[in-house]
């Protein structure tokens, strides 16, 4: 455990339960307290409850839902936190630079190649905001 990851709060939001569960376990390994939302609901009730540092968001959610609604729900409660999107679709670097412009401080492509590179990915936005 860093102590920059020392009791950091992370939102990891995907419809794909192996996702969250792969990526809770690596974060708590890591000293994070970590909570999950399978969907943008339960995400934004998160956000209105909880005070979340990280929030890692699939893009396309389930029900025709997207993270762009979860962002925005981040922008608002927590201005301060880090927003990472993720995706498994093919996107455009068009896309994928629009959603850096509205807020978004790290895109990360799945599957992902290495889980310790993501987690290294996320910690050092956390240490860069300490």
């Amino acid at each position: 455990m860093s102590d920059e990851t020392a009791s950091k709060n992370i939102l990891i939001v995907d419809d794909e339960e192996i996702i969250v569960d792969i990526l809770m376990r690596r974060f708590e390994r890591m000293g994070f307290s970590v909570h999950a939302a399978l969907d943008r609901i339960t995400a934004i009730d998160i956000l209105e409850n909880q005070q979340i540092d990280v929030i890692m968001c699939d893009v396309l959610l389930p029900n025709g839902t997207d993270g762009e609604a979860v962002l925005h729900a981040a922008l608002a409660q927590h201005p301060e936190s880090h927003f990472v999107a993720m995706s498994g679709n093919i996107m455009s670097d068009e896309s994928v630079q629009k959603l850096l412009q509205q807020g978004v401080d790290l895109f990360i492509k799945k599957p992902f190649l290495s889980l310790g590179e993501v987690a290294d990915q996320v910690a050092e936005l956390v240490s860069h905001s300490e």
